[in-house]
């Protein structure tokens, strides 16, 4: 099996992923520094984000990272590179993938030796993109293409007549020989269901001098004492140069909340949209009368529980006044018998099976709920 291939098949790869690009990462940069450097376990700040998915939907693993160019120290004291040739960031990488995936079994040994011996390694590296430290919008939207979603909303189109989904590529494909993939709808469903992440699935790393372990270490972290609450932040005391300020009033008045034309472009695109992706969502315009199909105007706001009764009123005379403590209640009958635990099974000498009612799946005594452990890896 090709070593691209196992990643359909056990997603926990594209934690090992970002690990061996961090790793490599590390050991690269502190190969380029000086030897004290090295000496002191110097570690980079990097953000690794795994990828599933090329430009057009087709199966690439492949992991989006944002580097320091430069190291910390323990201490939290950076030192700066700025002169550095990545040239060879692609063999270290390549090298200690292959480790992973042969410790993971995921790969035959003659597998990674034709690897090696192709022209092109199928691995590379791309370090051509530098960001400035106070360039603030360019490393927010790097941030954002590490973090996209797998389809663009704006090149997928749906053709109703022909019952296929189009969706255009930015870039030549090189092995599929275009640009845009073509396919029926549940055929473009399956292409798409293997790039969406697991439930819990870690899709953000942050290693080095980001991970939190080290941040506590440098002092970047101050953990507060759980049994007091965080000292008050006291204003400075005057010197004798000062003028007197002054006084303080006794009473303090809330901050008045923004009102409309105070409020932010963004949170009034927000108020105008809710209707908008609930049509695109539910295929269903709330802003639309079930009746007659003309557009309804907001007539009043009724607010809960401060209005219940005024709620209560209007859905009594409407006739949808059917609250859950008024229905009757479900007559249930009494429950099934336990069954027996293994204990009383060897005093009394028959299976728990005897006892279990039937229709219902008997109990499994070989079953272990709590399996112990076991991810594979040495150490």
């Amino acid at each position: 099996m090709p070593a691209s291939a196992a990643f359909l098949f056990d997603r926990s790869l594209y934690g090992d992923l970002c690990r061996v690009a961090y790793a490599s990462t590390r050991d690269f940069l502190r190969s380029q520094a000086s030897l004290l450097t090295h000496r002191q376990k110097a570690v980079p700040a990097m953000i690794v984000s795994p990828q599933s998915f090329g430009d057009i939907l087709v199966h690439h693993p492949h992991g989006h990272a944002c580097v320091s160019l430069g190291l910390f120290r323990p201490d939290g004291v950076f030192l700066p590179m700025d002169d550095v040739d990545f040239s060879g960031l692609e063999e270290v990488f390549r090298e200690r993938f292959f480790r992973m995936m042969l410790r993971r079994e995921k790969v035959r040994p003659e597998t990674v030796e034709r690897m090696r011996a192709w022209d092109h390694s199928g691995f590379a590296v791309n370090w051509e993109r530098r960001i400035d430290r106070y360039d603030r919008k360019g490393l927010e939207g790097l941030l954002s293409y590490m973090e996209r979603a797998p389809v663009s909303l704006r090149r997928l189109t749906y053709r109703q007549d022909q019952g296929l989904v189009h969706y255009q590529g930015t870039r030549f494909h090189p092995r599929l020989g275009r640009d845009h993939q073509l396919l029926p709808a549940l055929d473009f469903l399956a292409l798409l269901v293997p790039h969406i992440a697991l439930r819990y699935e870690v899709t953000i790393r942050s290693y080095g001098a980001l991970s939190t372990t080290f941040r506590k270490k440098a002092g970047w972290i101050e953990k507060p004492p759980v049994h007091q609450p965080p000292p008050r932040s006291e204003p400075p005391s005057p010197s004798p140069s000062d003028p007197p300020s002054p006084p303080t009033p006794t009473t303090t008045t809330p901050t008045p909340l923004p009102t409309r034309d105070e409020e932010g472009g963004f949170v009034r695109n927000r108020r105008r949209n809710w209707a908008r992706l609930i049509a695109r969502t539910w295929l269903s315009d709330p802003k639309l009368c079930s009746s007659c199909g003309e557009r309804m105007r907001v007539v009043a706001a009724i607010s809960s529980p401060a209005q219940d009764d005024v709620i209560e009123r209007i859905l009594k005379s409407r006739g949808d006044w059917d609250p859950p403590w008024m229905r009757p209640g479900k007559i249930r009958g009494p429950p099934p018998p336990i069954p027996r635990t293994p204990t009383s099974e060897k005093r009394s000498g028959h299976s728990p099976e005897e006892d279990w009612p039937e229709g219902i799946d008997p109990p499994h005594p070989e079953f272990d709920p709590d399996p112990p452990f076991e991810d594979g890896r040495n150490g």
